[in-house]
């Protein structure tokens, strides 16, 4: 329900943003809007303002439209009707900058860039980086929380399909006080590396997968009881919500993938959990509380996805807890912040768009409304800088989206424009339906492969 919710609100401020766009930039240039409808379909809910302009809440929360005066639209210049169309998406952007520059003054916690104990084999672990390892650099722009870290490979991978970086990092025992000095490494992986599908799924990787294979994680000092499955092992043996799990079976653990192995091993036998419920002040602190041991046996389940055979299962959701940093700006700096994001966030945007269309970039990245749902009621369970900066990341989204030149959207009609302006004259009558209905099909198209991959998400395919 709360996925739900928080998608509808989200798709409601965005969607009242970008029409909000078209609606002052009509008004600027004497434009008559007859209609701002939020939703189609049965009416909900309108009025009539004092310059005759219906207000409208219809039933289908998924887009909605400003109808003008079509004759003075029409009518007007060229410029003008290019700033209507443009300013729609233009809106979403602002939208996006004022955003993001909330999100860096409100601040939020932030691992720091500490890496886990790279996986056997993996890239990292070849270079000799080791738990406890800190990223103080990449390509000599400075690194604080793995998020950069993560931002600055993210970026290189969408863009090029390939990374080729150099790493500045310090030793763990650094970080305690000891003079240790820094080291380079550097990460390297080729466009065929990163073409190379799953060896699991036979999927393509995404690029978060691909820095994940790289073997850059960030450290966990301990693993959280995120939640109980009612009616699981877990919650029969007496585990609760937001205990800290120490060690299983007398081992210390600090990932959760290292409790799934533990717990996997054991082959249906009991296991020995040492818990801790963290201190009032501070649920999310590894720091010992009161200690006890639960003995759960797990359960016998399918494996998740559709992959063969059965695994071991306690019923619970766990979570890694980081050491983290809690990063704020000032008015100004968070400004130019926010608008670097933004534009970095819709360059980086189209760079994927054009590795799609070549071919280099998977289809499986698009996402449909329910993958949309589930990062929207994540985000929002998180907090309110997280769901501001999902609203920001799908604000671009739709900026793009609008601005792709294909008939029926914005971009298809400043195409059109372009077109007007190069010839003297606009298209021909004939032609622009043809775009129309060539931009339905690709709308459609787009469509379907968005709802597919959320069908295939949900299936874990």
């Amino acid at each position: 329900m709360t996925a739900v919710l928080s998608f509808l609100v989200a798709i409601a401020l965005l969607v009242f943003v970008h029409e909000w766009g078209h609606y002052i930039a009509a008004r600027s240039v004497r434009v008559p809007v007859e209609k701002f409808s939020i939703g189609f379909g049965r009416v909900l809910f309108s009025r009539k303002d004092a310059k005759g302009c219906e207000w409208a809440v219809s039933a289908i929360p998924l887009g909605g439209f400003v109808k003008m005066d079509d004759q003075v639209f029409e009518a007007r210049p060229l410029w003008a009707r290019a700033w209507v169309v443009s300013a729609g998406p233009l809106a979403n952007l602002v939208f996006a900058v004022l955003a993001y520059t909330g999100v860096f003054m409100i601040g939020q916690p932030e691992p720091v860039a500490s890496l886990a104990k790279p996986v056997s084999q993996s890239q990292a672990a070849k270079l000799g980086l080791a738990q406890g390892d800190r990223v103080i650099a990449i390509d000599g722009e400075p690194v604080e929380t793995f998020g950069d870290l993560r931002w600055a490979l993210l970026q290189r991978l969408v863009a090029h399909g390939e990374l080729d970086v150099s790493m500045q990092l310090v030793s763990g025992v650094a970080t305690q006080g000891a003079s240790v000095p820094a080291r380079t490494v550097r990460l390297q992986l080729t466009q065929e590396q990163a073409a190379r599908p799953d060896p699991v799924t036979g999927q393509p990787r995404s690029p978060e997968a691909l820095i994940a294979q790289l073997g850059l994680r960030p450290e966990s000092l301990a693993v959280r009881v995120a939640g109980v499955q009612p009616g699981s092992p877990a919650e029969g043996a007496g585990l609760r919500s937001d205990q800290v799990i120490l060690a299983v079976n007398g081992q210390t653990v600090s990932q959760p993938a290292d409790i799934s192995a533990a717990v996997s091993a054991a082959e249906g036998r009991a296991v020995s959990l040492l818990v801790t419920t963290p201190k009032a002040d501070d649920p999310h602190s590894e720091q010992p509380g009161s200690q006890q041991t639960i003995t759960v046996t797990p359960i016998q389940v399918t494996a998740a996805g559709g992959a063969p055979g059965k695994t071991w299962r306690l019923g619970v959701s766990l979570a890694p807890v980081y050491q983290e940093v809690h990063r704020q700006h000032g008015v100004w700096q968070s400004a130019v912040r926010g608008l670097d994001r933004t534009v970095d966030m819709f360059v980086l945007s189209w760079q994927a768009i054009g590795r799609m269309v070549v071919g280099s970039l998977s289809w499986r990245e698009l996402s449909g409304p329910v993958s949309i749902a589930g990062a929207a009621g994540q985000s929002a369970a998180v907090g309110l800088a997280a769901f501001v900066s999902f609203l920001a990341l799908i604000s671009v989204s739709i900026g793009v989206l609008n601005l792709m030149p294909i008939p029926m959207l914005d971009g298809g009609h400043l195409l059109y424009y372009l077109a007007e302006w190069v010839r003297g004259k606009p298209l021909s009558v004939g032609v622009q339906q043809l775009g129309q209905r060539l931009g339905l099909v690709a709308i459609l198209v787009l469509t379907g492969l968005a709802l597919f991959n959320d069908v295939l998400r949900v299936l874990g395919a």
